[in-house]
């Protein structure tokens, strides 16, 4: 359970001074809000959102964007919900930067239960945000008036994946309302998960293929994004003494999860050597297996693969690999 909130809470008027000015123009502006954790400034924060049921590839973009944008001193908003929204929070706070979870409840109640680890997590890098009084149930309608908030906070809205159907899309056009910049994660044609954001392209918002170009637009001279690991991943994972072909696995699975056999043929590593570097990986908790026998990369926040030296045994799927 979320620890108590009512001792932190703050009330927000319309008449007190650090009331958001961009929420002015709203048509609907809240007469008051209430938060828990310090209100950043927002006139540098842009709102990232997207679908709860985003792939891994779209929450490791959503994740790396967070992170950027926090490195290069942007504030992140968006709802707190599973998946997108998750990333991009858990991002910008692995990017040592602030961010600011929109809530559709009330703070006795804060929705989703399953995020309020990740609540803990943003009230010390930011605030939880809501206008809901509590004792208020979630109702499909507290959504999309949360949504609002969300569009009128950030400088620039990203949607990083959603389908025809999504909330995101409704931030996205209160943004579009509102005169600020939206940008959009360009999706494959065949991809339902993603038809949300080729219809935004298709009505003209902004391609976002890189951190990069949200900065660039948002802020020029914001910078271009460097995939390299940061200050912050090397906090967060242990990247020392780590062999030749190590890097070059760890390097080769950045983007996406790939199959064993997949690294031989990119890397031309030999089969045994792929399969002794996945295992020692997988030990420092810099990996971790995906469905289908695929490794990808750890984001820094995720739980390490436990593992003891004295029962180390293969993992099933690299194993059946291993016996062809």
């Amino acid at each position: 359970m979320l620890f108590d909130l009512s001792a932190r809470t703050r009330c927000v008027t319309s008449t007190d001074d650090d009331y958001p000015a961009c929420l002015r123009d709203l048509s609907d502006a809240p007469m008051s809000f209430r938060v828990v954790g310090e209100l950043p400034d927002v006139s540098r924060a842009i709102a990232v959102v997207g679908t709860r049921r985003a792939d891994d590839e779209a929450l490791d973009f959503a994740y790396e964007l967070g992170r950027h944008l926090a490195l290069n001193g942007w504030a992140v908003v968006s709802g707190g919900a599973v998946g997108i929204d998750r990333a991009a929070h858990e991002g910008a706070i692995d990017g040592g930067g602030q961010t600011v979870a929109v809530l559709p409840t009330g703070l006795d109640a804060a929705y989703p239960r399953a995020n309020h680890d990740l609540f803990a997590r943003v009230v010390e890098a930011g605030c939880l945000l809501t206008e809901v009084e509590d004792g208020t149930d979630p109702q499909r309608g507290r959504f999309l008036t949360r949504n609002r908030l969300i569009a009128a906070l950030g400088r620039s809205t990203v949607v990083v994946q959603a389908p025809a159907r999504s909330g995101a899309l409704s931030t996205a056009r209160i943004a579009q309302r509102l005169g600020r910049a939206v940008f959009s994660v360009p999706a494959s044609p065949w991809d339902s998960r993603g038809s949300g954001n080729l219809g935004l392209l298709a009505r003209g918002a902004r391609i976002c293929a890189r951190p990069g170009d949200v900065l660039s637009e948002t802020a020029p001279g914001g910078g271009s994004f460097d995939p390299r690991p940061t200050t912050a991943d090397e906090k967060n994972h242990n990247y020392s003494n780590l062999s030749q072909a190590e890097q070059t696995i760890l390097q080769s699975i950045r983007s996406r999860a790939r199959h064993p056999e997949d690294l031989c043929q990119r890397t031309g590593i030999p089969a045994f050597e792929v399969q002794r570097s996945i295992l020692r990986l997988l030990v420092r908790g810099l990996i971790e297996e995906k469905p289908g026998g695929r490794y990808r990369r750890c984001r820094p926040s995720s739980k390490p693969y436990s593992v003891s030296y004295t029962h180390l045994t293969l993992p099933t799927t690299l194993n059946s690999w291993r016996s062809r």
